[in-house]
């Protein structure tokens, strides 16, 4: 708003009319004795003048006697009459009316409809039901209210959502309006204003108790009679409602609320959350579970479908669809899933659509559908498989993988000579170099012999890990593992990696022969997280697994890190410490990679179940583990993300890590970064990711997120011949309108409370005028003194009288 139109608003306000007095007026004395002090001076002096004069001139003849005196005289009437100082006083005062705010909400939940859809609604009739913004604008353009108001008040219109805005429109009071007119001034009527384009519902957030206090600050004085509001009462930012309150009641504004919007809680079937993957191997299936939460709409029968569009296609198109049954019980939710094998490489967005005819009674059908894009990519999987020993587990696992079309192995057999022939894509002798190191995406350490490995070497590994994104699993066995523990101080690189503690003190567990089978004994995260399930489908994946008979043998651990999660431990009384039952399963994020532990190297017995159900364990794992750079496009860069998913007008804070070509931290001040929005526009100029001084390789910027839609980046590795990081994130629509569907009744009478107002429901409006008293009062617009005596020519009157006094007298040689 600017300074001129709040001046116009709230200071100089309408005229209705101007009326000018004038009057002349003296300076006298207030009191009794003034005036006899005054009046007993100035005898004295007109006494005391006429005596001296009359004696003075007794030689002259009477006329010149008189002429004398009479000068005199003059002289001193001219002298009485600037004592009392006689002056003119102008005053204009006019008529400053009444006013009126009518503060209107235009947040996304006005859309909503106005009242709920009957239930069994079968008739088109029935089911139009306005929304609230239509009820509202109803209201203003047909209803008499702005009119009876107009009899009274000057009526300004404000408008609200995440911000205020206004006024739009003042309308001046009746009589004001007919001078207007009168005077051939531009006046619009009501019939006039495009209410539809003034009251869209776009606010993504309603701060109601903020912006009504700060209306209340701007526009408050003496002729404010009241603020209507307008609203479904959904405040979901900013301060509450009850500090709005209590500003009105110390500004002394009286609050009239009138509502919109059903009472009752509407019916409504929500598609709330889509969870899938974002990142795919071509190949590899995968699921999408689509949450759905419905309200009102108990054992309704609705069609979901999950829509496909690819990168270049308008529209997208139904690939599966299933009918489902809407819970009986109130607003418990319903995960539908769906699973996919991408035929496609690229970037695939899936669409989950509800629909259905007995959707007739649904309030919001906005939230219907979401959007979800996932990145198929083709890149394989290189793997380093490092074995102390040939152990089954590795052997099993390296023959699986050397089959698998999307996965390169190679080899690295620590007992093996040169000569040895293995499943592999090529066979190692010894550790690789750092450059040929960061070739690789996973890790899988069966038992490892770390006694092989330089400290530069396993420093090396750790780096490779951290701020590679590499993943490891590190596989415990009897032979080397317990040697790593033994050695901390020289093993530390590689103990970072691990997400247990390893118990150093197992000479007990080697020499004992295990001769009992234990199941695994899993914990809720194991359960739920997806990597590890057996099938697509989590209660058969549970049952697989109960089915296990289990293993032998797992390596005792002194219990998890801090930032690890235990997806599994070993029953074993025997092997059990103060930190319980030892760990078999568990993971952690090191910097940027991803470690993952076994405790046991016996899961080869997976195989007596189905040999399928073995090759998913570790092709899975591998497709966990190794995200950190099977997702990234470059070996020497990575793109990292907050989330994958922001909200419209959050700040999205970018972070790049990024190597140099000796796979060491890449330092220098700045690296430039494209970033396309959802229009498809470059951003102009490109931001620039600044060097992180406490975390070297490390670059990082952020801006706003001002656009729905999927934002991409693209960073150009410096000195890497063209090598690029790209990713990508959403931008979503909140929606904190969508949560209450309903009218807050009770916060909008807590809102007029004490206030001198009232809530009233929309189809009370007619009473709102009476409510409103007439506050208009009259002010003094200009004042003026004008001092009479003060003139050019009283002063050449009382000269020229004295002058010719003086001249009468030397005429006559008098004294």
């Amino acid at each position: 708003m600017s300074f001129f139109s709040l001046i116009s608003d709230s200071l100089i306000l309408a005229v209705d009319e101007t009326t000018a007095f004038r009057s002349i007026e003296y300076d006298t004395p207030e009191s009794g004795w003034g005036w006899m002090l005054l009046l007993s001076g100035l005898i004295f002096v007109l006494i005391l003048s006429f005596r001296t004069s009359w004696k003075d001139s007794f030689q002259l003849s009477l006329p010149w006697r008189c002429w004398l005196i009479g000068l005199r005289l003059s002289v001193l009437l001219a002298l009485m009459i600037i004592v009392f100082n006689p002056h003119e006083r102008t005053q204009k005062m006019s008529f400053r009316p009444s006013r009126v705010a009518v503060l209107i909400d235009t947040s996304l939940s006005m859309r909503h409809p106005n009242q709920n859809v009957p239930l069994n609604s079968s008739s088109p009739a029935n089911r139009m039901v306005s929304s609230r913004m239509q009820a509202v604008e109803k209201l203003l353009a047909e209803s008499p209210l702005i009119t009876d108001l107009q009899k009274k008040h000057q009526v300004s219109v404000y408008t609200f959502d995440q911000k205020l805005t206004g006024p739009h429109h003042v309308f001046q009071r009746e009589q004001a309006t007919k001078i207007a007119n009168n005077e051939n001034a531009e006046t619009k009527t009501i019939s006039q204003i495009d209410w539809n384009s003034l009251l869209q519902p776009q606010g993504l957030e309603t701060r109601l108790g903020e912006l009504l206090g700060q209306l209340i600050r701007e526009i408050n004085g003496s002729t404010l009679s009241g603020i209507i509001i307008a609203t479904d009462g959904a405040s979901n930012a900013g301060t509450d409602l009850l500090s709005a309150n209590e500003t009105a009641k110390e500004s002394k504004v009286r609050l009239i609320t009138f509502g919109v919007g059903s009472p009752t809680k509407p019916a409504n079937v929500q598609v709330s959350k889509i969870i899938a993957p974002t990142d795919v191997q071509f190949g590899d299936s995968f699921e999408i579970t689509a949450l759905l939460q419905a309200v009102g709409m108990p054992g309704k029968n609705i069609t979901i479908e999950l829509l496909k569009k690819l990168e270049g296609e308008a529209q997208p198109t139904v690939v599966e669809s299933r009918d489902i049954l809407l819970p009986t019980e109130e607003g418990l939710p319903l995960d539908v899933k769906f699973e996919r094998i991408p035929s496609e490489e690229g970037e695939i967005s899936y669409v989950i659509r509800v629909r259905g005819n007995q959707l007739v009674q649904d309030a919001n059908t906005m939230d219907n559908e979401l959007e979800h894009t996932v990145n198929v990519f083709s890149r394989p999987t290189k793997v380093l498989i490092i074995a102390g020993g040939p152990m089954r587990d590795y052997r099993f696992a390296r023959t699986m993988l050397f089959r698998h079309p999307s996965i390169k192995s190679d080899v690295w057999l620590q007992t093996a000579s040169p000569g040895v022939s293995q499943d592999a894509d090529q066979m190692l002798f010894e550790f690789p170099e750092r450059t040929a190191l960061f070739e690789y995406d996973v890790i899988l350490a069966f038992d490892v012999n770390w006694e092989l490995l330089s400290q530069e070497q396993m420093q090396t590994l750790n780096e490779w890990v951290a701020t590679g994104g590499g993943g490891i699993a590190l596989v415990a066995g009897d032979v080397y593992t317990p040697k790593l523990a033994r050695d901390i101080e020289r093993f530390e690189p590689i103990l970072d990696l691990y997400p247990v503690a390893i118990n150093s003190f197992v000479r007990d567990y080697l020499d004992e022969e295990a001769t009992q089978i234990r199941r695994i004994e899993w914990t809720q995260a194991g359960l739920d997280i997806g990597f590890l399930m057996l099938t697509d489908d989590p209660a058969t994946s549970k049952q697989l697994w109960e089915n296990f008979p289990g293993m032998y043998r797992c390596y005792p651990s002194n219990g998890a890190k801090a930032a690890a999660t235990v997806y599994a431990y070993f029953p074993d009384p025997k092997t059990q410490t103060e930190f319980g039952f030892p760990i078999l399963m568990a993971s952690q994020y090191y910097g940027e990679g991803r470690c993952f532990y076994l405790g046991s190297p016996e899961l080869w017995r997976l195989r007596s179940i189905e040999e399928d159900y073995y090759d998913r364990f570790w092709t899975k794992l591998i497709r966990n583990i190794g995200q950190g750079r099977t997702k990234r496009g470059t070996k020497r860069g990575t793109l990292v993300l907050e989330r994958d998913e922001y909200l419209l007008g959050q700040t999205v804070s970018v972070r790049a890590r990024l190597l140099n070509p000796e796979f060491k931290p890449l330092i220098q001040e700045s690296v430039p970064m494209e970033v396309t929005d959802p229009r498809g526009r470059l951003l102009v100029p490109n931001l620039l990711l600044m060097h992180d001084r406490n975390r070297p390789g490390e670059y990082f910027t952020s801006f706003r997120a001002s656009l729905a839609g999927k934002y991409r980046f693209k960073i150009i590795v410096p000195n890497s011949k063209g090598q690029t990081v790209e990713g990508n994130l959403s931008v979503l629509l909140p929606r904190l309108e969508d949560e209450s569907l309903s009218q807050n009744i009770k916060g909008l009478k807590e809102l007029s409370l004490d206030t001198g107002g009232t809530y009233l429901a929309i189809g009370e409006a007619a009473q709102i005028p009476a409510l409103l008293p007439d506050l208009g009062e009259e002010f003094l617009v200009d004042e003026r003194l004008k001092t009479l005596w003060d003139q050019q020519w009283v002063f050449f009157l009382l000269t020229g009288l004295l002058a010719t006094e003086w001249l009468t007298r030397k005429l006559f040689k008098l004294s």
